[in-house]
């Protein structure tokens, strides 16, 4: 290779940009963080200042594998007319991990203190879409997570799902937080089903009662359980429904 031509690749080289890093930092290391947040000390708790649920954040020592946590004292009931539970937000990762979602963070059950609630993996360097401007981002890049986002919101009666609680990542990547006030027993579905992604369908297709009582039935009850699996029968008879009126490729995404 000629030093001219040497050069005119190096420097073509250099003015590539570097690919942006996952904001799910988590992946790959769920087990390591979930152990830290149910053991690490827990100091300077301090008031979030956003959210209805009233989060803290707990900074950790040491402060790797995670810095920091949000804690959620929400023990099960209602309050100001929803259903809340702390156990709400560890049955929705313990789910997104069944599923491979991967766009919620780690959230463990632990004690602090005299209380017993959530400890949930805090994100570093993450704007909300309300902090971004209020609008989620559009464009072919953003179109499998946000159908993803609606699939999964559907699956857990999330009808809570709002410009605060959505998280921007790298273009096409969203992260999920806030969902104590989801997996209530209503059957019907928070969102129009209009598009699916191919291969979480198949996941939630393949989904039985004795996969959904093994992953979450230490955080819900008998009824919350089976409202999982008939809101997700409920997608399947809408998605097929949508399948033979116009067709499996325009529905069902890849």
């Amino acid at each position: 290779m000629s030093a001219v031509l040497w050069l005119a690749v190096t420097v073509a080289g250099l003015a590539q940009p570097a690919a942006p890093a996952s904001a799910r930092t988590w992946i790959g290391q769920e087990a390591r963080i979930e152990a830290h947040l149910r053991t690490a000390q827990v100091s300077d708790l301090e008031e979030v200042g956003v959210g209805v649920t009233h989060p803290r954040r707990g900074h950790l020592t040491p402060p790797e594998p995670v810095a920091s946590l949000v804690w959620k004292v929400l023990p099960p009931g209602r309050r100001h007319g929803f259903w809340e539970s702390y156990k709400s937000e560890i049955a929705a990762y313990e789910l997104d991990k069944l599923l491979g979602l991967q766009m919620i963070p780690p959230a463990v059950e632990r004690r602090i203190g005299n209380d017993t609630g959530a400890a949930i993996m805090w994100l570093d360097g993450l704007r909300t879409v309300r902090q971004a401007g209020g609008k989620v981002p559009s464009g072919p890049e953003w179109g499998r997570a946000i159908r993803k986002m609606l699939m999964f919101d559907d699956l857990i009666c999330n009808r809570d799902r709002n410009a605060g609680n959505i998280m921007v990542g790298p273009p096409g990547e969203l992260i999920l937080i806030d969902h104590s006030r989801a997996f209530i027993t209503d059957k019907e579905l928070p969102q129009k089903i209009e598009r699916v992604d191919a291969t979480l369908w198949d996941r939630f297709t393949a989904l039985t009662p004795a996969d959904v009582s093994r992953t979450l039935g230490p955080w819900l009850d008998a009824d919350a359980i089976d409202a999982v699996i008939e809101r997700r029968n409920r997608m399947v008879d809408a998605v097929n429904k949508l399948v033979a009126k116009n067709g499996r490729a325009r529905v069902i995404i890849p």
